[in-house]
């Protein structure tokens, strides 16, 4: 496909700024993962954070890639448009998450990371929806007979 690498690379730099927004929590959210939540201590580390967010990137690609070279056209258009609505359904849900829950403490850098992740994740369902996959290449089919073997004037000749 066409653009590959260049969405790969989009989607480190989409995971870095994410991971370092995500990083920028408030202090209440520090402490929190400090004293009661220590499983979450990784978004205290930037970079921790954006490996983690890359790699599921990376996953999701590697699945979309899958989808559109072994399923026919429109069964991989169907299913990456079932992938694109499951992060549309994540990205509400994590704003729900924010506005209702304790989260909501977490400072709005800390909310810009999560959504700039579900939106990084729109953004390859969008690309592997749009680009299209590389037609196999077909040799070419001729209906004239083959032609017959010409005899060169350097091969001898029978005399009977």
């Amino acid at each position: 496909m066409k653009g590959l690498g260049t969405l790969i690379a989009v989607q480190a730099l989409l995971s870095t700024i994410s991971g370092i927004l995500m990083s920028q929590m408030s202090l209440i959210g520090k402490v929190g993962i400090s004293v009661l939540y220590s499983e979450y201590g990784i978004f205290k580390i930037w970079w921790k954070t954006a490996i983690l967010l890359f790699v599921i990137q990376l996953v999701l690609i590697f699945a979309l890639w899958l989808i559109k070279r072994l399923l026919g056209r429109r069964l991989a258009v169907t299913a990456t448009l079932l992938v694109l609505l499951f992060g549309l359904v994540g990205a509400y849900f994590t704003y729900v998450d924010f506005t209702t829950t304790s989260h909501r403490m977490l400072k709005e850098t800390f909310h810009s990371g999560g959504y700039l992740f579900w939106g990084s994740w729109s953004l390859s369902c969008l690309y592997f929806m749009i680009v299209p996959r590389r037609g196999k290449r077909v040799s070419r089919v001729t209906t004239e007979p083959p032609a017959e073997p010409s005899v060169s004037a350097s091969a001898p000749t029978d005399p009977m």
